[in-house]
């Protein structure tokens, strides 16, 4: 009852005990499966082993190096199938807690000055991006150690595209995402928001004025599934109805607002983004 209250984030940031006590179960491991596990080849158990060591600062350069936004990714990643699911003692002893270490280390970094490195050189090229979800922020994020100029372009008021307007901020606050987004205009990112690529600005212009086009877009593009009464009233693809609630949650004027209050509402899927659907509802 005390969580339907707000849209605040549920799980609170380990502290140093806790993420320390659960690294250094990792210590003796000679199989690291969450390793190969993860998509963006983060090197999970060097910066869990650098945090049993109590190594802050190694740990978060290694945590950074690899992922563009690793105290994100921590809270909203699906570490049960991922990490979490292949870790070594997940079938005996239960799984290491690789996700909310990998939040402990940014965020506590964070605290203590810690900041995303960028290059302090120019290459002399120029890439747009168009969306400024976590595509688009990744991209950004690369593109920006290597010395490029990016521009990013997004069409709605704030930056962030699914991690700002899809994910709930019960699961991530959106003063996470725009942190980030700051860090990346510091290190010389130029942002445009509410510009629409082809309608605001047309795409032959981005051909024209950079050296290369970066699209980081389709989220918030769903599908029906092709059953009966899929276009009747009142059905609603996911990304439409968590939109609406989160733009409602800045304080946005939202038309055609779609209010579940009282209502009973039937959720078709089983993933992330259904579970998101019922929590929010």
């Amino acid at each position: 009852m005390e969580r339907i209250k707000d849209f605040r984030e549920v799980y609170t940031v380990f502290d140093d005990n806790k993420a320390q006590e659960q690294s250094e179960r990792c210590i003796g491991c000679g199989d690291p499966y969450c390793h190969n596990k993860c998509p963006l080849h983060n090197i999970i158990p060097a910066w869990l082993k650098q945090t049993a060591n109590n190594d802050l600062e190694l740990a978060f350069n290694i945590s950074n190096e690899t992922s563009p936004f690793p105290e994100i990714l921590g809270r909203i990643c699906p570490q049960d199938v991922l990490c979490e699911g292949d870790c070594t003692l997940n079938d005996t002893h239960g799984a290491i807690t690789i996700g909310s270490i990998e939040t402990h280390i940014s965020e506590t970094g964070f605290e203590n000055g810690l900041k995303p490195k960028f290059a302090n050189k120019k290459i002399g090229k120029k890439v747009a991006i168009v969306g400024s979800g976590p595509a688009g922020i990744s991209a950004a994020t690369f593109l920006l150690r290597e010395g490029v100029d990016v521009d990013m372009f997004e069409r709605a008021n704030k930056a962030g595209g699914l991690l700002t307007y899809g994910i709930p901020g019960f699961k991530l606050e959106k003063e996470r995402v725009q942190r980030r987004i700051d860090w990346l205009i510091e290190a010389g990112m130029k942002l445009h928001t509410n510009c629409e690529i082809g309608k605001d600005k047309s795409f032959a212009e981005l051909e024209n004025d950079y050296d290369s086009v970066f699209i980081g877009i389709g989220a918030t593009k769903g599908r029906f599934p092709g059953i009966d009464g899929e276009k009747n009233d009142n059905v609603y693809l996911a990304m439409e109805f968590l939109t609406k609630v989160q733009k409602r949650n800045f304080g946005e004027d939202v038309e055609n607002f779609i209010d579940v209050t009282d209502k009973n509402v039937l959720v078709v899927g089983g993933g992330d983004t259904a579970m998101d659907c019922l929590r929010t509802s």
